[in-house]
């Protein structure tokens, strides 16, 4: 019984000096990630090495460079335009007897939408709307 309370003992040693040792390399990459960022130099320096010639993605100047052997290159695809809705057209401005009676069937029909409607109104049409009310 000594025997396995003791292989027990060593067994929860070992993790126990696993998970410390999780924990020391955890603080350590952070620090290094700290530095990355809070420091101008650094991140400059490790930014310049990772897109470097020899980084995992490197930046070419030149056409010549992109036909280096070891860096399988794809023709790009140019963006086909005119394939999009057209944007719905604004509502042609109405005359101000006419709009408060628009106004009130689009609020009777379709109340999330008549916003839209006062984007489109002149100034002097809801001004004049208020005088009247007051």
């Amino acid at each position: 019984m000594l025997d396995s309370a003791v292989d027990w003992g060593n067994r929860a040693a070992n993790t126990i000096q696993g998970y410390a040792n999780f924990a020391v390399e955890s603080h350590q990459e952070n620090l290094a990630y700290n530095e990355i960022l809070t420091n101008p130099d650094v991140l400059s320096d490790y930014t310049l090495k990772f897109f470097g010639p020899e980084g995992p993605y490197p930046v070419y100047e030149s056409e010549g460079q992109l036909e280096t052997r070891g860096y399988p290159t794809q023709a790009v695809m140019q963006p086909q335009f005119g394939q999009f809705p057209a944007p719905p057209a604004a509502a042609p401005p109405q005359a101000p007897e006419n709009f408060w009676g628009t106004f009130n069937d689009q609020m009777t029909r379709d109340p999330q939408n008549a916003w839209r409607l006062l984007n489109h109104a002149t100034p002097n049409t809801v001004a004049n709307k208020l005088f009247v009310m007051e």
